[in-house]
């Protein structure tokens, strides 16, 4: 039973948008940082991402 509910809750969150979106944050930055971007434009990306996030928890929320 505790393995169900292990595998069913990781599976929900690796199939949410806002868990893609916040890895996707996390990893964006240090890739820009290795390929030598300027640090505005990884600010940039990131804060994009963080809007991303909210306005998907904000679609969450709305469906519910």
């Amino acid at each position: 039973m505790k393995q169900w509910i292990t595998k069913v809750v990781l599976g929900q969150i690796f199939q949410s948008k806002k868990f893609i979106y916040a890895i996707t944050a996390i990893v964006t930055p240090f890739l820009m940082t290795k390929f030598n971007w300027s640090p505005e434009t990884a600010d940039t990306v990131w804060q994009t991402f963080l809007v991303l996030i909210l306005g998907q928890g904000v679609a969450d929320i709305s469906k519910k």
